[in-house]
């Protein structure tokens, strides 16, 4: 890898982290190149999405999960690989923290690392039979009341069989890397990275009977809203659809993907006992951290 493009947070510049990190790429010999939010940072010419999926190696993206979300989306089709470093809170997909960045994401570029490719979902809303809006989903995509608030009501078929009616605030269909994200807090369960499979999950579903379900990837979903004052089809929770009763949200796997690139030694289960906490036990008034 030698062209490496850099993405930002894009609500906020981060100058100090930004300015060490190319100054970091570019002391170890790497073609840096900007994208148009970076760019005005460093005073230094910036390319459009597209442009840098074709130009560039690889990808590292400064920010937090949601920037890595923005960015896979962008570049996905261009199969480039993708390696984030944590400006963010979480941080479950963005693996490098700030004060290690000068050592280990060089290492990381120069291929001391593990490979970790993962499916996009993609979502089309069909009005009367016809394409309205398409986009691709990292972590998840589904149907959620809008603006109004209130109940969505719709009906999901999965291979063209229908398989419930709903009344909910929403559904959420996600990948196994979006398991641990908006699907874990709605109550889903956590799929391994490794695993083909789509999870769709009810939000605060009217009848307590419904429950989420983990479906085949190669499985056609359909979602056809039935009734909703207000309700949108949103991908990643960063870009939205209008939807009206009638409409379909098809849903399928995509031909996209993206390569995370992780540092030696990433391990999932470390990653799930560290950012969810599962290595604390309650004991009494105290909590005790039982991994060394």
């Amino acid at each position: 890898m030698e062209k490496i493009a850099v993405f930002v947070k894009p609500t906020q510049s981060l100058p100090h982290a930004l300015t060490h990190l190319v100054e970091v790429l570019e002391r170890e010999g790497f073609e840096v190149y900007l994208d148009e939010r970076a760019a005005p940072v460093l005073g230094r010419k910036g390319y459009g999405r597209p442009a840098l999926g074709q130009l560039c190696d690889a990808a590292v993206v400064l920010g937090g999960d949601g920037t890595m979300l923005g960015v896979a989306r962008a570049i996905g089709a261009f199969g480039k690989p993708i390696v984030g470093v944590n400006a963010g809170r979480l941080g479950f997909i963005t693996d490098i923290l700030l004060e290690d960045m000068e050592t280990v994401l060089p290492a990381v570029l120069r291929g001391s690392c593990s490979r970790d490719k993962r499916r996009l979902l993609e979502g089309t809303v069909l009005r009367r039979g016809e394409p309205v809006f398409t986009s691709l989903a990292v972590n998840d995509l589904g149907l959620s009341h809008g603006r109004a608030g209130g109940m969505v009501d719709f009906i999901i078929y999965v291979d063209g069989k229908q398989i419930c009616s709903q009344s909910a605030d929403g559904i959420i269909c996600a990948t196994p890397t979006g398991s641990t994200a908006y699907s874990l807090a709605a109550g889903g369960p956590i799929l391994h990275p490794s695993l083909a499979g789509i999870t769709l999950v009810p939000v605060a579903p009217h009848t307590l009977s419904n429950r989420p379900i983990v479906l085949p990837a190669d499985l056609p979903i359909e979602i056809e809203l039935t009734d909703a004052r207000d309700a949108v089809a949103y991908f990643d929770m960063q870009e939205f659809c209008d939807v009206e009763p009638g409409d379909i949200l098809s849903v399928r796997l995509s031909e996209a993907t993206i390569e995370m690139l992780h540092p030696v030694g990433y391990d999932y289960f470390d990653l799930l006992r560290r950012k969810l906490k599962w290595n604390f036990m309650p004991k009494g008034d105290e909590q005790k951290d039982t991994v060394q």
